[in-house]
């Protein structure tokens, strides 16, 4: 009965580090990829993506990214570029509310993926 009890502690120890709680910092949609937590933060006229290490900012310089969003049947691609710490690509969206999009990572030899439900 002891092993169980102490088992059971140990398993709740384990599961409450795995993972972290994400919030946006940037009024976006965050992901975790790769122990890196990814926002995707869309407006009407720019496309930003703003990279974090357990609540760092990771400086997006000589990284970019590429974001394809997808909207019903319709793919967009774009290619965003390191601006004022972080990745961003300037001009007239209109990503609707549904919308999924996944952005390809490329920054200091690393490639991350993040996925989104927008």
């Amino acid at each position: 009965m002891l092993i169980a009890t102490l088992l059971i502690s140990f398993a709740g120890l384990v599961q409450a580090g795995a993972g972290h709680e994400l919030k946006p910092m940037h009024g976006g949609v965050i992901v975790e990829a790769k122990d890196i937590d990814v926002e995707l933060v869309t407006k009407p006229d720019s496309l930003s993506l703003y990279l974090t290490d357990h609540g760092k900012p990771i400086p997006p310089d000589g990284g970019t990214a590429k974001l394809t969003v997808l909207i019903g049947s319709e793919k967009k691609d774009f290619e965003l570029l390191p601006n004022e710490g972080k990745l961003e690509v300037k001009g007239n969206f209109a990503i609707p509310k549904g919308a999924k999009a996944i952005a390809v990572i490329k920054i200091k030899a690393k490639v991350i993926t993040a996925r989104f439900n927008l």
